[in-house]
Formats: structure tokens, sequence, C-alpha cells
């Protein structure tokens, strides 16, 4: 994922992303996320994880810093993996339905797309798929 994207969604859902520039061996975040395209699932999945976390911290003040975090964002087997390092009820079912949604669109781009074979399994479009092994390509679209 771009920067400057990786950057908002961290400043966005500063709780869920707590460890996302944390210490490799404690936690998987430092790895970032995955392509553009997914990014607003991603984004809409954090408003949602976010809001049961304040809710959360809110009703367990003493326990602010144990709160649940994300511990890894990525691609796997062509969809959107989104792991917690502990769960509150409601999030994996949000999680669920992000990575259903993943499984149709393009993570390079964001548009409609299914899953690709060759090489690696990837959610593409078809102007994606074509392109896929182009490295001017690749570095135009932030890939």
């Amino acid at each position: 994922m771009r920067e400057e994207l990786d950057k908002k969604l961290v400043e966005d859902f500063p709780l869920l992303y707590a460890d996302r520039y944390g210490d490799m061996r404690e936690t998987c975040m430092v790895f970032g996320f995955p392509g553009n395209g997914w990014e607003p699932i991603i984004r809409r999945l954090s408003e949602k994880l976010e809001r049961l976390l304040a809710d959360w911290i809110r009703d367990n003040p003493d326990k602010d810093d144990q709160h649940p975090r994300a511990a890894q964002v990525k691609e796997k087997f062509g969809t959107l993996r989104f792991y917690m390092a502990s769960s509150l009820p409601g999030m994996d079912k949000a999680i669920a339905i992000a990575e259903a949604e993943s499984e149709v669109t393009c993570e390079y781009c964001g548009k409609p797309g299914e899953i690709r074979v060759g090489g690696w399994l990837k959610t593409l479009c078809d102007e994606c798929a074509e392109h896929r092994y182009k490295p001017e390509w690749r570095e135009e679209c932030g890939v």
C-alpha cells in the first residue's frame, strides 16, 4: 500500500493500529498493509473495529493499555487476511465480511475483480491481471 494511505490508516485508527511501528519480534503489523485497492475495505473494517475498541476502553479504563490490537493485515491465497492479537464480540463477523469483500475486489486498483492464478493467487480486475507482470505498470500503480 502506498505510504500515504498506510500512514492515514494508522493516524485515523490509533487504537487498532497501535503496534504498526512496533517491534517485529512482537507484531507483524510492522510489515504494513496489502494493496491500494483494498484500502477502502480495510478503512470500513477499521472504522467498525475502532468503535468497538473505544467502547471497550470506555468500559474498562483501568485496562486501556491492554486493549486488543491488529496483529497482521495481509493478502493470502488472493484474499485479505486480518488478524487481531485478541478479539471482542462483533469483531470476527466484521472481519469475515471484509475478507469476503476482498475476494471480488481488485487488490491493486479496487475495481471488481476475481481470483487469478499464475504464480501467486491474486484478486485482480481484467486490466490489472493483464499488466500484472510488467514492472513499469506495477511501479505506476504503486504495487
